[in-house]
Protein backbone atom coordinates (compact mmCIF):
# COMPACT_ATOMS: atom_id res chain seq x y z
CA UNK A 1 0.00 0.00 0.00
CA UNK A 2 3.01 2.59 0.77
CA UNK A 3 4.82 1.52 -2.65
CA UNK A 4 0.89 2.26 -4.21
CA UNK A 5 0.49 5.88 -2.45
CA UNK A 6 3.85 6.88 -3.33
CA UNK A 7 2.82 6.29 -7.07
CA UNK A 8 -0.64 7.67 -6.84
CA UNK A 9 1.22 10.81 -5.05
CA UNK A 10 4.10 11.16 -8.12
CA UNK A 11 0.56 10.66 -10.22
CA UNK A 12 -0.45 14.37 -8.81
CA UNK A 13 2.80 16.01 -9.88
CA UNK A 14 1.01 17.05 -13.56
CA UNK A 15 -2.00 19.01 -11.07
CA UNK A 16 0.64 20.69 -8.61
CA UNK A 17 2.69 22.04 -11.45
CA UNK A 18 0.01 23.43 -13.29
CA UNK A 19 -0.48 26.97 -13.29
CA UNK A 20 -4.09 26.97 -10.91
CA UNK A 21 -3.99 25.72 -7.34
CA UNK A 22 -5.22 22.17 -7.77
CA UNK A 23 -7.35 22.57 -4.38
CA UNK A 24 -9.42 24.92 -5.47
CA UNK A 25 -9.78 25.55 -8.61
CA UNK A 26 -12.83 23.21 -10.29
CA UNK A 27 -11.24 22.40 -13.60
CA UNK A 28 -10.82 18.77 -14.59
CA UNK A 29 -6.99 18.87 -13.90
CA UNK A 30 -7.30 20.02 -10.57
CA UNK A 31 -10.62 17.15 -9.52
CA UNK A 32 -8.51 14.57 -10.70
CA UNK A 33 -5.60 15.81 -8.23
CA UNK A 34 -7.80 16.14 -5.79
CA UNK A 35 -8.52 12.67 -5.79
CA UNK A 36 -5.38 11.07 -6.79
CA UNK A 37 -3.96 13.22 -3.99
CA UNK A 38 -6.71 12.11 -1.15
CA UNK A 39 -6.76 8.30 -2.65
CA UNK A 40 -2.53 8.58 -1.55
CA UNK A 41 -3.23 9.97 1.80
CA UNK A 42 -5.15 7.10 2.62
CA UNK A 43 -2.75 4.41 1.08
CA UNK A 44 -0.52 6.06 3.58
CA UNK A 45 -2.21 5.60 6.31
CA UNK A 46 -3.70 1.94 5.76
CA UNK A 47 0.14 0.79 5.37
CA UNK A 48 1.28 2.66 8.86
CA UNK A 49 -1.48 0.73 9.89
CA UNK A 50 -0.39 -2.37 8.53
CA UNK A 51 3.14 -1.59 9.58
CA UNK A 52 2.28 -0.64 13.50
CA UNK A 53 0.15 -3.75 13.14
CA UNK A 54 2.94 -6.30 12.80
CA UNK A 55 3.57 -8.46 16.00
CA UNK A 56 6.97 -8.23 17.77
CA UNK A 57 8.53 -11.96 17.80
CA UNK A 58 11.00 -11.40 20.31
CA UNK A 59 9.55 -9.77 23.78
CA UNK A 60 6.33 -9.22 25.42
CA UNK A 61 4.97 -5.21 25.39
CA UNK A 62 5.90 -3.35 27.87
CA UNK A 63 3.77 -0.93 30.29
CA UNK A 64 5.42 1.83 28.43
CA UNK A 65 4.22 0.81 24.67
CA UNK A 66 0.29 -0.42 26.10
CA UNK A 67 -0.51 2.74 28.15
CA UNK A 68 0.10 4.67 24.94
CA UNK A 69 -1.57 2.53 22.83
CA UNK A 70 -4.55 2.50 24.64
CA UNK A 71 -5.29 5.36 25.17
CA UNK A 72 -4.69 6.64 21.32
CA UNK A 73 -8.34 7.04 20.14
CA UNK A 74 -9.33 8.57 23.29
CA UNK A 75 -6.35 11.41 23.42
CA UNK A 76 -7.10 11.47 19.73
CA UNK A 77 -10.39 13.22 19.96
CA UNK A 78 -8.30 15.74 21.22
CA UNK A 79 -9.93 19.07 19.40
CA UNK A 80 -13.00 19.86 22.34
CA UNK A 81 -10.36 19.92 24.95
CA UNK A 82 -8.07 22.16 22.87
CA UNK A 83 -11.21 24.52 22.10
CA UNK A 84 -12.15 24.72 25.77
CA UNK A 85 -8.14 25.64 26.44
CA UNK A 86 -7.90 27.90 24.23
CA UNK A 87 -11.03 29.61 24.95
CA UNK A 88 -10.06 30.46 28.26
CA UNK A 89 -6.35 30.86 27.41
CA UNK A 90 -7.01 33.97 24.82
CA UNK A 91 -8.64 36.02 27.09
CA UNK A 92 -6.01 36.38 29.14
CA UNK A 93 -3.66 39.64 28.84
CA UNK A 94 -0.49 37.62 28.02
CA UNK A 95 1.93 37.73 25.50
CA UNK A 96 1.08 35.40 22.54
CA UNK A 97 3.84 32.97 23.39
CA UNK A 98 3.21 32.70 26.64
CA UNK A 99 -0.29 31.99 25.36
CA UNK A 100 0.42 29.61 22.77
CA UNK A 101 2.93 27.28 25.49
CA UNK A 102 -0.02 27.37 27.69
CA UNK A 103 -2.27 25.61 24.80
CA UNK A 104 0.23 23.88 23.71
CA UNK A 105 1.45 22.23 26.76
CA UNK A 106 -1.61 22.29 28.69
CA UNK A 107 -3.87 20.32 26.31
CA UNK A 108 -1.84 16.85 26.77
CA UNK A 109 -1.65 17.25 29.95
CA UNK A 110 -5.91 17.67 30.69
CA UNK A 111 -6.24 14.89 27.98
CA UNK A 112 -4.07 12.85 29.87
CA UNK A 113 -6.16 13.45 33.18
CA UNK A 114 -9.38 12.84 31.34
CA UNK A 115 -8.04 9.32 29.72
CA UNK A 116 -6.88 8.43 33.16
CA UNK A 117 -9.43 9.15 35.58
CA UNK A 118 -12.76 9.71 33.29
CA UNK A 119 -12.57 7.50 30.57
CA UNK A 120 -10.61 4.33 31.58
CA UNK A 121 -12.11 4.21 34.72
CA UNK A 122 -15.85 3.49 33.65
CA UNK A 123 -17.38 1.12 31.71
CA UNK A 124 -19.48 3.30 29.79
CA UNK A 125 -16.97 5.51 28.25
CA UNK A 126 -14.37 2.50 27.71
CA UNK A 127 -17.15 0.80 25.72
CA UNK A 128 -17.87 4.18 23.85
CA UNK A 129 -14.05 4.49 22.99
CA UNK A 130 -14.31 0.59 21.76
CA UNK A 131 -11.80 0.35 24.74
CA UNK A 132 -11.24 -3.52 25.96
CA UNK A 133 -12.84 -4.51 29.06
CA UNK A 134 -11.17 -4.44 32.31
CA UNK A 135 -10.67 -8.00 32.51
CA UNK A 136 -8.81 -8.04 29.49
CA UNK A 137 -5.28 -9.14 29.26
CA UNK A 138 -2.68 -7.81 31.69
CA UNK A 139 0.90 -6.56 30.94
CA UNK A 140 3.53 -6.72 33.19
CA UNK A 141 3.88 -9.77 36.56
CA UNK A 142 0.50 -10.58 38.36
CA UNK A 143 -0.26 -9.19 41.48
Amino acid sequence: MGVFGLVLFAGTAPGFLSLEDPFTAWSPVALVTRAVFGAAGWCWVVAILGLLDRPRAARPPSRVTVYPGSAALPRYVHQPVVVALAYGVVARPAPIVIKYVVIVAGSPAVLLLLYEFVVRRTRLTRFLFGMRSDSGPRVGPAS
